[in-house]
């Protein structure tokens, strides 16, 4: 009879936790570095989610749905939600001009400004996630190949000691 593969991949589960936490502390900085942490918000979103299973393993990161925008930056086209910019206007710090009448602009009529102005000429990305995830690859490449390594040699130690193989070769002779 053959064994069934458990392995337990605890080396490899906390490699992949270290791996998710740097990336995110790396993602946070580049932020901070592109000067597109108006409200924090696309980086207090970022939430790590491991799965590991015995045909594969991944590490996630839950963000904003504007994430994107900000890493790519936006083509022209399309205005972008009114709502948006108003909330990233009461954020971030925006000092308006006067119109030509000589009036301060309200939030909304500053909204409509900003979105028509991304409308015509579109935003310059300000990458973070991509250079975060090669810095992370490249620092942790090793030691998740080094804890799936541990994890599978465990595993075939606990089955020679005390697991069904080493019944079976004792069947077999």
């Amino acid at each position: 009879m053959a064994a069934i593969i458990n392995i337990q991949w605890n080396n490899l589960n906390r490699v992949l936790n270290e791996f998710a936490d740097f990336f995110i502390q790396q993602a946070r900085q580049n932020l901070g570095l592109n000067e597109s942490y108006a409200s924090g918000n696309l980086g207090d979103t970022m939430e790590k989610i491991i799965e590991i299973d015995y045909y594969h393993f991944s590490v996630k990161v839950s963000l904003a749905d504007y994430w994107d925008y900000v890493e790519n930056g936006r083509r022209p086209g399309k205005f972008p939600p009114p709502n948006r910019i108003k909330e990233w206007i009461q954020v971030k710090p925006v000092s308006p001009r006067p119109l030509k009448n000589g009036k301060l602009p309200t939030t909304s009529q500053l909204a409509y400004l900003i979105g028509r102005k991304i409308a015509q000429e579109g935003t310059e990305p300000k990458p973070f996630f991509k250079p975060a995830k090669e810095a992370a690859i490249s620092q942790f490449k090793d030691a998740i190949t080094y804890a799936i390594d541990e994890d599978v040699s465990e595993w075939i130690v606990s089955q020679i000691t005390e697991g069904e193989i080493y019944e079976d070769l004792f069947k077999a002779l």
